[in-house]
């Protein structure tokens, strides 16, 4: 492989001026030697070391991002959207997968703090993760849902609270007086401010019956959830579900039944996946604005001197056929 010594012997110059011509400076080089170094670079099929460059700038020009399923459809879309921001930036994205794990989460971001990376776009499993390493080592990082403001991050999201209120009052409005909620874990990201919307608009409507039980964010533990609740004599007429891979679940749980959906049990989910308009029937659910998260995100990460940010983003309410529209 050809090195920065052996274009600058082609061309009759030193590494430095090499060196000046690929990073653009420190110091001028004239019209006719810089043509010299990049004929002779093109005539050697030379490549500058990028990492090496970057690193001698305080950068690795790579991001982390972290999810907790990169099975999961939400996550896979997020992280084809992070790594289209983070490529117009000129990043390379490192994707990690904590499987739902706090403690591989842990190790995840020691693993990319080793790596030197320019920032971690996290989604957490945790309520209240734990990342004081990060902000130790000078690596900023951006959390994609609620995030306590003591914490030393950044956070992108939406007003879950508001949305939850907002798909349990469309249910609601369908005149459906008896509504459940299946939430993730108590600790997991985002599921108080679920259950506090959902609560709220419950409230605010008398005669309203409800329930709420919670599963792991799966499609398998929400059917099993949802299969036992349904067969309940009480069960739920309608029911908001905190993500729409537990949404899918729960159609799941419905079809094995025999209940029709919307006709005996109307579902509403949450993310607003591609594959939700696919569902049968097509899922009702509240749409995070992924490409504006991820690029918002890239941008956060990529001027650090702003410092953290707080920014409550836009959702949208797309009302499909589970629901009865």
């Amino acid at each position: 492989m050809p090195t920065g010594r052996d274009v600058a012997e082609r061309a009759g110059t030193s590494t430095a001026v090499v060196s000046y011509v690929f990073n653009n400076g420190p110091r001028n080089v004239s019209a006719a030697t810089r043509e010299r170094v990049l004929k002779a670079a093109a005539e050697l099929n030379y490549r500058p070391n990028a990492l090496a460059r970057a690193l001698s700038a305080g950068r690795t020009l790579s991001v982390g991002l972290i999810v907790p399923d990169i099975a999961n459809p939400y996550f896979g879309e997020l992280a084809r959207a992070v790594e289209d921001a983070a490529t117009g930036h000129g990043r390379l994205l490192l994707i990690a997968n904590s499987a739902g794990d706090e403690d591989q989460e842990q190790r995840h971001l020691t693993s990319l703090i080793e790596r030197r990376v320019d920032g971690i776009v996290l989604v957490s499993v945790s309520d209240a993760p734990r990342i004081a390493a990060p902000a130790e080592a000078g690596i900023p990082v951006v959390a994609l849902h609620p995030l306590d403001l003591e914490q030393p991050a950044s956070s992108l999201t939406i007003d879950y609270d508001r949305a939850a209120e907002e798909a349990t009052k469309h249910l609601i409005d369908h005149g459906y007086t008896s509504i459940g909620a299946l939430t993730g874990p108590s600790d997991s990201a985002g599921s108080r401010q679920h259950l506090a919307g959902f609560t709220r608009a419950i409230l605010r409507q008398p005669g309203i019956r409800s329930s709420h039980r919670r599963s792991e964010t799966s499609r398998a533990d929400a059917a099993a959830v949802a299969r036992a609740w349904l067969q309940e004599p009480d069960r739920p007429r309608a029911i908001y579900v905190a993500t729409d891979e537990q949404a899918f679940g729960v159609l799941s749980a419905a079809a094995e039944l025999g209940l029709a959906v919307p006709a005996d049990v109307a579902v509403v989910g949450f993310d607003g996946t591609a594959h939700s308009r696919y569902a049968v029937p097509p899922l009702s659910t509240v749409r995070q604005p992924i490409e504006m998260l991820a690029t918002r995100a890239i941008e956060v990460l990529t001027a650090p001197e702003a410092g953290q940010v707080h920014e409550t983003l836009p959702h949208h309410f797309q009302a499909r056929a589970s629901c009865g529209c």
